[in-house]
């Protein structure tokens, strides 16, 4: 065990007075020459540091893939050291989702009528043709003309305007696909400012959807890799991971606008809130997806 000296001295790094091992002011702990030992930073320092940062990961995740809202719910109320910042388990589930998406790719659409809405953010094979690639992205089928005019002067199946294509298709649609969480942000305190008014309660709750969305979608990509073999089979999963996401945000949305109502009003309302959001959601996706599908093939 670390030993501390008794006689009264200054922090290190905010000089307040000090009188036991840590610091009250801003949390340093006392120097002991013995911490610099290797034996120390092994069995102590490293070791601690890797069951604290697993045990508040995994404590995160668990929170955030099964009990929908209780993230949101424990930051508004100032509980927040036991758990991973919003925003740093947001940049988390993004960087985890581009990684294994980048090599297959992922295209799964909600089809609402006759329109396709897609429920993740899209990734498409570099591989593909520039016209497949338009034809996955375009769902709301109003980029042919431009197609067309470009074909006329762009050779599309050269590989140099075709890597630049992709390229830039990716430079735009990433960044933008993610963005959803300002947008979503911005819906959720239009929708309920009269229940939360601090905008950042709204912004919390939308970077906790949006990283379960990215996290549960990695459970399509089985079904991406079956469409073919076993087509019967990849419709489920895409059902079932569609029906999961629905359920988590009517949940979510229950349990942190509407826990003051009566169930049955409050559930009413959750679900019909969590359909308008996950609608939204979707058409945002694959709007962004059509703006730069288009950006990328103008720009050659």
């Amino acid at each position: 065990m670390t030993q501390v000296a008794s006689a009264p001295g200054a922090c290190v790094s905010c000089s307040s007075p000090v009188t036991g091992r840590f610091c009250s002011a801003c949390g340093e702990e006392v120097f002991d020459p013995h911490t610099l030992t290797v034996k120390h930073f092994f069995l102590d320092t490293v070791a601690d540091e890797l069951i604290h940062v697993d045990a508040k990961v995994w404590r995160t995740l668990r929170a955030l893939l099964f009990r929908p809202g209780f993230l949101s719910a424990e930051y508004a109320i100032g509980r927040r050291r036991m758990y991973v910042n919003p925003m740093r388990l947001l940049v988390i589930a993004i960087l985890i989702y581009a990684l294994a998406t980048r090599a297959g790719g992922v295209i799964v659409t909600l089809q609402i009528g006759t329109v396709s809405l897609s429920i993740a953010p899209t990734r498409v094979r570099e591989s593909a043709t520039i016209e497949k690639t338009i034809e996955q992205l375009d769902r709301f089928h109003v980029l042919a003309p431009l197609v067309a005019a470009t074909a006329k002067t762009v050779d599309l199946h050269a590989p140099d305007v075709h890597g630049a294509f992709h390229r830039r298709l990716e430079a735009v649609s990433e960044p933008l696909s993610f963005s959803n969480v300002a947008l979503l942000a911005v819906a959720l305190f239009a929708l309920f400012h009269r229940r939360r008014a601090l905008f950042v309660e709204h912004a919390v709750f939308s970077m906790h959807f949006v990283a379960f969305v990215l996290l549960s979608s990695l459970l399509l990509l089985p079904g991406v890799s079956l469409v073919r073999a076993a087509p019967v089979v990849a419709g489920n999963i895409f059902l079932a991971v569609s029906l999961w996401q629905f359920a988590y945000i009517a949940t979510a949305l229950r349990r942190f606008y509407f826990a003051g109502l009566a169930t049955w009003r409050g559930r009413a309302a959750a679900i019909a809130a969590g359909m308008a959001i996950y609608i939204l959601n979707s058409a945002f996706l694959t709007a962004v997806q059509a703006i730069g599908a288009a950006y990328a093939l103008w720009s050659l």
